[in-house]
């Protein structure tokens, strides 16, 4: 455990050394996947989804604030959905600006999570963004959380059913546009996953606030199991297929992950918590005090070794010119003389 806290230490330092560099490098691949994510599912457009302009337009999203990326990832999916089906395109451009329109007000600067979430969906771990962001975030979170589960369905509908939208070239424009917006709010699989993760997020963020011991624990599983049976009982209630493997193993991943974020940002040490108490003239505090686990990093010095410097002592080479000097002159008086000034010096 120690070598894992040294390690954290490391962590910590290198990121506040170069933390510029870090957050550039994390927005690039989030951008990376993001486009990946739309490339993979709704990639009709040869040139847009191209892994050249991939890399050119996260390179660019990397270079611009984070909200840019879900600007360019709005126009590449649209541009993307408009060569199957115009009617398709509309539907897809208005959701989205009325999502935005919710974000601005409500949850500005929580881009994060819109981008996050789609991802999470396409890499089959889900549950994870609730159970994440219930820990570190509030319950506005649920906004970009329902709208990044619903951007995710629309472009999974078009995915599944953009062939058949072109096939069928003699469908009106209204047509188009009632069949798409019909078949995303009647997705009863959607609305059970938007619910059971405002739930999750709920009962994590409710949980890790209390103040008990292994409260952040106790709400990653408690949020888990919430999860697990909303799904479980909103599939068998409307009749939907579910898949309890890929459930339970997602969920497993998600414990995991959250358990790693909890001994980034909350490693605590509870065998050396406090409880103080002490008042005012109108109030009682009961002061729980739970000391942050950590361990001094080890600090490397290296030592420099500088030339021997003379303290009294004589070179072996000047030694062997004085005893040849001494055996060519009969004068020892003088060879010593020079002894003592060197010894001297």
């Amino acid at each position: 455990m120690q070598k894992l806290f040294e390690m954290k230490g490391y962590l910590t330092k290198y990121y506040a050394k170069y933390s510029k560099i870090v957050d550039k490098a994390i927005q690039f691949v989030l951008a990376l996947l993001t486009f990946t994510f739309i490339n993979q599912n709704v990639g009709f457009s040869e040139i847009i989804a191209n892994p050249i302009m991939t890399i050119v337009l996260s390179l660019i999203c990397m270079l611009l604030p984070r909200m840019m990326i879900v600007v360019l990832a709005t126009i590449v999916a649209t541009i993307q959905v408009v060569t199957v089906s115009v009617g398709m395109a509309i539907v897809f451009l208005i959701l989205f600006v009325v999502l935005y329109a919710f974000y601005f007000r409500f949850a500005a600067g929580k881009s994060l999570i819109l981008l996050l979430t789609p991802i999470a969906f396409m890499l089959r771990i889900p549950v994870v963004i609730p159970i994440v962001f219930g820990l570190v975030g509030s319950p506005i979170c649920i906004l970009p959380v329902t709208a990044g589960a619903l951007i995710y369905y629309m472009i999974d509908y078009v995915r599944m059913n953009g062939s058949l939208f072109a096939s069928v070239g003699e469908m009106d424009l209204l047509t188009q546009i009632g069949t798409y917006v019909q078949a995303i709010f009647a997705n009863r699989e959607m609305w059970c996953v938007i619910i059971a993760f405002a739930v999750c997020l709920l009962l994590v963020y409710s949980v890790r606030r209390l103040s008990v011991d292994y409260a952040w624990e106790i709400a990653i599983i408690a949020g888990t199991l919430g999860n697990i049976n909303v799904m479980a009982y909103g599939y068998i209630v409307m009749d939907i297929q579910l898949s309890y493997v890929s459930l339970i193993v997602g969920s497993l991943v998600a414990i995991l992950i959250a358990l790693l974020l909890k001994f980034l940002v909350f490693s605590v040490d509870y065998t050396r918590t406090e409880y103080l108490q002490f008042e005012d003239d109108e109030y009682y505090y009961y002061v729980k005090a739970v000391p942050k686990a950590a361990v001094a990093i080890p600090e490397k010095t290296v030592k420099h070794i500088h030339e021997r410097q003379k303290t009294g002592m004589i070179d072996a080479e000047r030694v062997v010119e004085l005893e040849t000097m001494s055996k060519s002159n009969d004068d020892d008086s003088e060879i010593q003389r020079i002894i003592d000034e060197e010894l001297k010096n």
